[in-house]
């Protein structure tokens, strides 16, 4: 009886520091000419549980094929971690990511509206955001130094109205007047979730899913054929 006690307590203990916990994402993008990196990192549970994103590669073909990421992802659950794979970003398959976000939309009573809910409890602890560049010639340098800081501006105004700005977000623009053009930028961001809120809003989701008739098994079937569509490398 005391044995059986003391386990439930434990696992009551162990929930709510859990709950208490946050779920960190930090995302790092950097171009530099024709170089291109992007990683993302989340941790949870104090830092047990990592995901480790990464995209050493960014390729352009042409119109048609449009861009190739290479894509690097890790883990400290698996000994499989370290899977790479290859996707291809044209308009192909943005048509078939549109399908995709336009079923599930269908099978999920009021996605956007929770959607905006938890976004709204996302927290932004940090934000910097630094561009370089030139066009060759004064004149236009000074031009699209103006129309960078627009979008910008716009960018991360309208970022501030879906999640909670922990900290003012650092936007620079740096013109440089040279006779070659040149483009370089940097991002970074930190942004946290908490993890009670995170279950909390699993289990809404679940609900609106069940609300429509058929919601799981399009849930299902579509992650199926993502998986399927993922496993399918291209060639390099």
């Amino acid at each position: 009886m005391w044995i059986a006690l003391v386990v439930i307590a434990v696992i009551v203990i162990l929930i709510i520091a859990a709950a208490m916990s946050n779920i960190t994402c930090t995302v790092r993008y950097k171009k530099e000419g024709s170089d291109d990196r992007a990683e993302v990192d989340i941790r949870m549970l104090f830092g047990m549980v990592r995901f480790h994103y990464e995209m050493p590669k960014l390729k352009f073909d042409n119109m048609k094929k449009g861009f190739l990421l290479k894509l690097e992802k890790q883990n400290n659950l698996s000994r499989k971690s370290g899977d790479s794979a290859h996707v291809r970003l044209n308009k192909r398959q943005i048509e078939l990511w549109s399908k995709e976000v336009h079923i599930l939309l269908e099978s999920t009573a009021s996605l956007k509206k929770w959607l905006r809910h938890t976004f709204a409890h996302v927290r932004v602890h940090e934000l910097n955001w630094s561009t370089r560049f030139s066009t060759g010639e004064a004149e236009w340098t000074a031009v699209a130094s103006g129309v960078l800081w627009s979008i910008k501006t716009t960018l991360v105004g309208w970022l501030s109205f879906q999640v909670r700005m922990k900290s003012h977000p650092h936007l620079h623009v740096i013109p440089e007047f040279s006779d070659e053009m040149s483009f370089s930028t940097e991002f970074y961001c930190v942004s946290r979730l908490s993890f009670g809120y995170a279950m909390y809003a699993s289990f809404i989701l679940m609900s609106r899913i069940l609300q429509v008739k058929g919601g799981l098994k399009r849930w299902f079937r579509l992650y199926r054929q993502m998986k399927a569509n993922n496993q399918k490398v291209p060639s390099v």
